[in-house]
């Protein structure tokens, strides 16, 4: 398999739609660490994009000014790789606008996968999705949820459920920008 076959894989860090430790319904704040590093994980991994969907117009600007200070700023030549990375990055209000914005570029609705540390529900295996990823030309789009996880609502709107990371220990809350980078890892080899 060659370069021009690799998989139509983005991803979408999300703010609306989460959990707090009690499991009531929130929208978490931008993280601004999170943009820079899943964007370089993405790049590394060559994905199709990165949308940092947020509703608030405020949120949405900040990632902006940060994305154009990488891009077109003193950033720019400071570190062109990050430079490099951050043109992946797409700010949106919401799933629904990344969904869209795959769907124009590719003429196609892209696949959901689901995420979460949280135990319960119906899985696909690293193995089984890598396999997915790889042998079907569509495109498919990893949701990241921020908080203490999405709410059932999203989860529900998923294709594809992925089994949690497990380390040896009991302890599982890793950050979004590490479990990201694992996960593209896991996803990204080739079969």
């Amino acid at each position: 398999m060659n370069d021009s076959h690799l998989p139509d894989l983005s991803v979408a860090l999300l703010h609306e739609q989460m959990l707090n430790k009690q499991g009531q319904l929130i929208t978490t704040s931008l993280t601004l660490i999170d943009v820079h590093d899943i964007a370089r994980s993405a790049r590394t991994y060559r994905l199709s994009s990165v949308f940092i969907a947020h509703p608030a117009p405020t949120l949405r600007r900040l990632a902006n000014v940060l994305k154009a200070h990488w891009q077109d700023g003193f950033g720019a030549s400071y570190n062109p790789n990050r430079k490099d990375a951050l043109t992946l990055v797409q700010i949106v209000a919401d799933l629904n606008e990344a969904i869209d914005m795959i769907r124009t570029r590719s003429r196609q609705k892209p696949h959901l996968i689901a995420t979460s540390a949280r135990k319960g529900g119906e899985r696909i295996s690293f193995t089984d999705m890598r396999n997915k990823l790889w042998n079907e030309r569509q495109p498919f789009l990893l949701l990241l949820g921020t908080g203490w996880g999405m709410s059932e609502e999203l989860l529900r709107r998923a294709d594809y459920f992925l089994e949690p990371l497990k380390g040896p220990s009991d302890y599982n809350h890793l950050s979004v920008r590490s479990a990201c980078a694992i996960m593209l890892d896991r996803l990204m080899q080739r079969p």
